[in-house]
């Protein structure tokens, strides 16, 4: 459907360093795909918060990071658990900015 191609083109266009191009297919599946698939969005939105810390917007690439963390706690899932480790490698060049701090203490506090 509409929606999964749209995530795959923001994870094949994250992976090729298109950010932009990343965030704008990210955000559009995440119009497009239903709440229920809570897992699928988790994955989407750890992709669109990568893609946001390659344009350089850290407090938005955060704050996704962070929600999709508290998520993936929840769910107990061990591909989400992955994706949001994959996110925090890429947020290790940013490891003493303060919305990287607030991210790491959110994600402690998560337990």
């Amino acid at each position: 459907d509409e929606a999964q191609l749209a995530d795959e083109f923001g994870h094949c266009h994250r992976d090729l360093q298109q950010f932009r191009a990343a965030v704008q297919h990210a955000e559009r599946s995440l119009q497009l795909r239903p709440a229920a698939y809570a897992r699928s969005r988790l994955f989407c939105r750890v992709v669109l918060a990568s893609a946001r810390l390659g344009l350089g917007e850290l407090d938005q690439a955060c704050q996704l990071a962070a929600e999709a963390a508290g998520q993936a706690a929840e769910m107990r899932s061990v591909r989400a658990v992955e994706y949001v480790r994959d996110f925090e490698r890429r947020l290790e060049p940013y490891k003493d900015a303060a919305p990287a701090r607030s991210y790491r203490d959110k994600v402690a506090a998560l337990g």
